[in-house]
């Protein structure tokens, strides 16, 4: 892929390297050789020396040294508590923030950030990775062609295996002050997956639990939304989850579509039995095969937001809006409220 540059190189500095994907994208930068990752920051110095030897980088001991190096973008990967103080500090300095999700652990900061980025100017990417996915960009055209005729139903597993993971219960992942739960954090994708396919739903009922290990809090769950055309629209996580095969389902009065290895324990499978995603008309004889290959393995589901962060910090990608970002973090952030509250939540009563 070719990345457009205004200048010999695009400078990046990584604040905070908490959140894991930092070093896919890290990786992946190294392809390009406009890209140049002048240091690091993170708040915890240990995690800071581990990061910076692994990768070769520069470690800075404190933020605005780093972001004072005339640098073109920075990443910010420190815990989901820490976004808006993280992000105040950025916008002193660079244009161009891009920044892990999800936005923020409450309401409340997710506004506060988004004031700062308009107040200073500046430009704010959020890395929802379900947004540059080949195959979800195929199934959105599949939608804005209006295919497959009235959309009824869409359901979407998002699973991840962390009753595998060593020691995950210790991590700031699960840690109710710095992310919530494993809804707020992973659940989140789905949500803005379904935001960026259909717009705004009406209603959300939820049913959210910890099953598995009590230290993993919200390990799995479901939620229904309700839009104003009838539409549903089910998601569907299970953190405990060790395979799948089905991710997307789409029903139409006209036809199908169906998504496989669309999550981790799907794509991570040694082997796929099935290509990655078909589609049915109604009076086709046959399935209809999209030419979109599943991934080798999910890592390059994420990989695949380098290039276009590297696009957002060159002007050459423009990002969805403010009220997209902080309209997912309402709609995941309510699904904790139905799911306590036992009962349907009607989005327009918290639109302000």
């Amino acid at each position: 892929m070719t990345i457009p540059t205004h200048s010999s190189s695009i400078q990046i500095a990584l604040y905070g390297v908490a959140h894991g994907h930092i070093s896919h994208y890290v990786e992946e930068f190294r392809k390009f050789t406009a890209a140049h990752v002048i240091g690091v920051f993170d708040a915890d110095s240990e995690r800071s020396l581990s990061f910076c030897n692994r990768h070769k980088l520069r470690k800075f001991d404190n933020p605005e040294e780093l972001l004072s190096q005339h640098i073109d973008i920075v990443i910010i990967g420190c815990e989901t508590a820490y976004h808006l103080e993280a992000v105040s500090l950025a916008c002193r300095y660079v244009e161009n923030i891009a920044l892990q999700k999800p936005l923020a652990t409450t309401i409340i900061d997710g506004r506060k950030i988004l004031q700062e980025i308009q107040k200073a100017g500046a430009r704010l990417f959020m890395l929802w990775q379900m947004r540059v996915d080949p195959a979800n960009q195929f199934i959105k055209q599949i939608i804005d062609d209006k295919q497959l005729g009235q959309l009824l139903h869409f359901r979407r597993r998002h699973c991840l295996s962390t009753h595998r993971w060593k020691d995950f219960q210790k991590s700031w992942h699960v840690n109710r002050q710095l992310n919530l739960g494993m809804w707020a954090d992973d659940a989140a994708h789905p949500i803005d997956l379904m935001q960026w396919l259909f717009g705004s739903p009406k209603t959300v009922y939820a049913d959210i639990d910890t099953l598995v290990n009590p230290e993993v809090p919200d390990d799995n769950g479901i939620a229904i939304f309700r839009y104003d055309s009838g539409l549903f629209v089910e998601i569907q996580c299970s953190f405990t989850s060790d395979f799948g095969e089905t991710s997307t389902e789409l029903v139409g009065t006209d036809g199908m579509l169906i998504q496989y290895y669309g999550d981790a324990p799907s794509c991570n499978q040694a082997e796929k039995s099935n290509y990655g995603l078909k589609w049915k008309i109604f009076g086709d004889g046959q399935w209809r095969k999209a030419e979109v290959d599943s991934p080798e393995n999910h890592s390059f589901r994420i990989k695949a937001l380098a290039p276009k962060i590297l696009e957002f910090a060159q002007g050459a990608y423009d990002p969805p809006s403010s009220d997209e970002y902080l309209y997912s973090l309402i709609l995941t952030l309510l699904c904790y409220e139905s799911s306590s509250q036992k009962k349907q939540i009607v989005l327009r009563d918290y639109a302000n």
